[in-house]
């Protein structure tokens, strides 16, 4: 009996400890079930709100963020993150600096030192108008400088019997691509700030990233150029063509001498001069960090701080030194398409952020293995954003926090980042547009079936080699 007794209570026990765990492991099922389903909720809601912004275009991509804002806080109850303050002051001082050098006519001498070097080599105008766009774009921040420069390489083209297909769809490419190189861009700033305000990524500076981007945007650049060497028919073989000189819609061009001789104002070049000194000041300063000064609390000054003050000290001393009227900078198409920039920093990205604070655990123990063994599905996943928004900020702002979260390394994310380049795949954008508006020959053109159009070749080569050059030079440099 006192066996039996026994018996009974070890098989009761065992019963009851068998169904406490069953109930843990029920309960921990139905909570991992109810973390899944908020994380799609919230995750359809940003992409829903994202897809109407870009649906109704321009700014109201950041007033959504607000509507998203809304939904979260009020409907979910989710704690709202803190809006991206460091990016959206970098954004402010590199736009205020930028437009004073375009009040001071410091963008214009640009495009008339493009155009000298494009006509001493006309021949190579496939190759080197790429580069000349992307150097330029390097140097202004900005890829709608390449608006300047279109007219130009299709008179060059069509002078020299080249299809201007060829260097317009690269140059394209080229002057986009570049943004993901430039230091002062939006987009540079932004990776800068979310990696600094990272605790994982301390190889990454502004020094060390352009170490990585500029050499592996430049070999795509150049790759993407020889890829169009051939591309379509010559210009006396082509039918299009040929039946526009017929009809007088295309004739014989000649150089605009006027426009060649267009005095350079001195302070146009003051306005160059300073913009790119202050440039190379804040790339010393984050490749020797001994120039850095120590601050009172021993901690060194911020290279994000870094770069707003030399901005700021770089428009003040070329309106000391040119006397502009600070006014001016206020009516300058930089000034307006960076503040976009900014309006859409503070709506969107704090939309995204308060999404990746609230799901980081969900991201880090459901997401964080799959994309570390595969990690080309988060460099896709970059460019798709960057296809669907057509813009570098917003895809960085959207794309790199979530990286960062997920852990991944530090190369793949500035190599995924570099494919945020892609707003040539639906060929929606100004640049791409205006495109074909100024190749008078015709050649450059959105094909039958959309996605086949004349950036889709240059595009898709110039974001491949960037990107696997960025990986590999990446992995040594980080």
């Amino acid at each position: 009996y006192p066996v039996r007794s026994y018996f009974n209570l070890v098989t009761k026990n065992a019963v009851f400890m068998r169904a406490v765990a069953f109930r843990k492991r029920l309960e921990k099922d139905i909570k991992e079930r109810e973390d899944m389903n908020m994380f799609w909720v919230e995750l359809i809601l940003v992409l829903a709100i994202i897809f109407l912004g870009v649906r109704k275009g321009g700014t109201f991509l950041a007033m959504a963020g607000g509507v998203g804002m809304l939904i979260m806080t009020f409907f979910f109850h989710v704690t709202p993150a803190d809006p991206p303050v460091t990016v959206i002051l970098i954004m402010i001082a590199v736009i205020v600096a930028a437009a004073t050098m375009q009040a001071c006519g410091g963008l214009d001498f640009l495009v008339r030192i493009a155009e000298k070097i494009l006509r001493r080599n006309p021949r190579m105008i496939t190759v080197l108008a790429p580069v000349v766009a992307y150097i330029f774009t390097f140097m202004c921040g900005t890829g709608h400088i390449i608006y300047s420069l279109l007219p130009v390489i299709n008179e060059i083209s069509i002078e020299t019997g080249v299809r201007p297909e060829r260097p317009i769809s690269a140059s394209i490419i080229a002057s986009q691509q570049a943004i993901t190189a430039c230091p002062i861009s939006a987009a540079t700033v932004g990776i800068l700030a979310f990696m600094a305000e990272a605790t994982n990524y301390k190889t990454v500076n502004i020094f060390t990233l352009l170490v990585v981007c500029i050499p592996a945007t430049l070999i795509g650049t150049v790759a993407c150029a020889l890829a169009v060497m051939k591309k379509g028919k010559e210009l006396a073989e082509d039918p299009e063509f040929q039946a526009r000189v017929a009809s007088g819609q295309v004739q014989t061009l000649v150089k605009n001498e006027n426009a060649a001789e267009v005095k350079t104002t001195k302070e146009a070049k003051i306005s160059v001069a300073v913009f790119l000194v202050a440039m190379v000041g804040i790339v010393l300063l984050g490749a020797v960090s001994a120039l850095v000064p120590t601050l009172s609390d021993g901690s060194k000054l911020p290279l994000t701080t870094v770069i707003e003050i030399f901005m700021l000290v770089a428009a003040a001393v070329t309106v000391l030194i040119t006397k502009l009227d600070s006014n001016k900078v206020l009516d300058q198409p930089v000034f307006k398409t960076g503040m976009f920039a900014v309006v859409l920093a503070f709506g969107l990205c704090w939309l995204v952020n308060t999404f990746i604070a609230d799901q980081s655990s969900f991201i880090t123990d459901n997401m964080s293995v799959l994309t570390n063994e595969h990690p080309w599905i988060y460099i896709i996943a970059v460019f798709i954003v960057g296809a669907i928004t057509t813009s570098q900020s917003s895809s960085t702002m959207i794309m790199v926090p979530i990286g960062i979260a997920l852990g991944l390394p530090a190369n793949i994310i500035v190599a995924g980042w570099i494919a945020c380049s892609s707003n040539y795949f639906i060929p929606a954008s100004g640049q791409c547009v205006a495109a074909i508006a100024f190749d008078t020959a015709g050649t450059t053109k959105i094909g039958k079936y959309v996605l086949n159009h004349s950036y889709m070749l240059p595009g898709l080569v110039c974001t491949v080699v960037s990107v696997v050059s960025a990986i590999l030079i990446g992995a040594v440099v980080f």
